[in-house]
């Protein structure tokens, strides 16, 4: 340390600063940690786990109508209280809602497997509130169920009628009566057989050219409509009659449907599954070429 520096210390006036020594170590830099990935949970899937207790639920509160196959309900809606838009998504992976009517059918299994039989056409509906659930004839937890069987119907019955207009039918008009059953085939001839081997008998018959009583002039058409072309089905939960194509009826088998409302627009009937909903005075148009009117 030379003589300026030994006075600067000795009358405090030495610098605060201090340089490290030359040969000190370079501090150390905290190497970052990467986060791991949260583990899946264990189990099954999510959805999975919806299904089976949407599942539980149905069968556990219709144990009611074990071995009660005259007093089974003829149509169920399932009630579902979700939290937000993922919940709902989740319900909807859940009910298969991409496949229309394969809970159903898995639903209809289960309950056979309790003893429980409902009727060959029964309806299953379900829909999500976010609020609160409806008022329901079961309730647990987030989900809701309200049953209707013929004891209990939701109001009177709606009737309805079918009209020919172009075209010949057996019968020049056909009354509909949910009373008696809920789907009503459409088709040419009596009966048809399905893919899977059933027999299928119509409703509204459009003549065959060798049925009796067929005339060449008025069912000059008929050939257009197939065998089992369409079914008009009536919601007995909703009080709605809506239209289904049949296999024979869609554009995958050369055919077509139509329901021209009466506001004159017109509705392709062109997707499986799906219900059209009809309203009083609406026209079905089958194959281009056999017309009926709607009226209830």
């Amino acid at each position: 340390m030379g003589l300026l520096e030994t006075l600067k210390n000795l009358f405090g006036f030495t610098s605060t600063s201090s340089s490290p020594p030359a040969n000190a170590p370079a501090p150390s830099v905290p190497t970052p940690v990467s986060a791991r990935p949260k583990p899946i949970p264990a189990g099954p899937p999510p959805a999975a786990q919806r299904r089976e207790q949407v599942l539980r639920f149905v069968v556990e509160k219709l144990r009611a109508y074990q071995n009660e196959p005259e007093n089974t309900p003829v149509g169920l809606r399932l009630y579902v209280l979700c939290t937000d838009a993922e919940e709902e998504e989740l319900y909807r992976v859940a009910l298969w809602a991409t496949r229309p009517g394969r809970f159903q059918e898995e639903l209809g299994r289960q309950l056979a497997d309790n003893y429980i039989t409902l009727p060959k056409d029964w309806r299953f509906e379900y829909a999500f509130f976010r609020d609160q659930l409806p008022a329901s004839t079961y309730q647990a937890g987030n989900l809701g169920m309200a049953v209707l069987d013929k004891s209990k119907p939701e109001g009177p019955v709606l009737k309805a009628k079918i009209t020919t207009l172009v075209g010949q039918t057996e019968q020049p008009e056909y009354v509909l009566d949910p009373t008696q059953k809920l789907n009503f085939y459409i088709g040419r001839g009596h009966t048809s057989q399905t893919a899977s081997g059933r027999v299928r008998t119509n409703d509204v018959v459009i003549l065959h050219d060798d049925d009796p009583g067929f005339d060449p002039q008025k069912g000059a058409g008929n050939q257009a409509v197939s065998r089992a072309h369409a079914t008009i089905r009536y919601d007995a939960l909703q009080r709605k009659y809506s239209l289904l194509v049949d296999p024979g009826g869609l554009p995958a088998s050369g055919n077509k449907t139509k329901v021209m409302h009466p506001d004159d627009t017109i509705e392709r009937a062109d997707i499986a599954g799906m219900s059209y909903p009809l309203q009083n005075g609406d026209q079905i148009e089958l194959g281009g070429e056999v017309t009926l009117l709607f009226e209830q």
